[in-house]
């Protein structure tokens, strides 16, 4: 199952000199790995190029290997970051891997999402997270679009700030908004 988070390798204490070799086998293992996982995703959302994506978690392992193999295959991405001290630079490595729009959580919660979803129209949304950002993903994605989670299960309730909106069931949100569900690794 892949998670947001990197990795754990464990270390050969009994041959020190091997360590180092060691480890990078083990990370580029895992980041073969991961980059076939990614491309098995993408492939699964039979997207054509100058289709828009939309994905968490975009600032680790995973959600970086997403924009570049989605850069490779010309589409467009908007990426969900969490708000953390050194958002603004992580936001410039993002998009010099490929991202094209990179933002932070806070972000999605504004109407310029709503006004850049609506511009961009995104056919698919990738989940990696059980928070909020899921809930961002699958409020950005376009009537018709197909939601994937990956290795997470959803919240109950999609939620919106307006305070007379109330909490909406996942699947009654799917339903009104006829998208695809894709649940893969839960």
């Amino acid at each position: 199952m892949v998670s947001c988070g990197r990795a754990a390798i464990i270390h050969n204490t009994h041959r020190p000199q091997l360590r180092e070799t060691e480890e990078n086998f083990m990370s580029m293992s895992n980041a073969v790995s991961l980059r076939i996982h990614v491309i098995s995703i993408l492939n699964s959302l039979s997207l054509k190029p100058g289709a828009t994506l939309v994905q968490n978690c975009a600032d680790n392992e995973i959600g970086r290997i997403v924009i570049q193999t989605a850069k490779e295959r010309k589409y467009k991405t908007i990426s969900i970051i969490d708000d953390k001290p050194g958002t603004p630079e992580i936001i410039e490595q993002l998009k010099a891997l490929g991202g094209d729009i990179v933002v932070p959580e806070s972000y999605t919660k504004t109407w310029y999402m709503q006004r850049l979803v609506g511009e961009l129209n995104p056919s698919a949304g990738l989940n990696f997270d059980d928070g909020y950002q899921a809930t961002a993903v699958v409020k950005a994605l376009a009537s018709g679009g197909t939601f994937l989670t990956y290795g997470k299960k959803l919240p109950q309730h999609v939620v919106f700030e307006e305070t007379d909106s109330k909490p909406v069931e996942w699947t009654a949100f799917l339903k009104e908004k006829n998208l695809k569900l894709k649940a893969l690794g839960v």
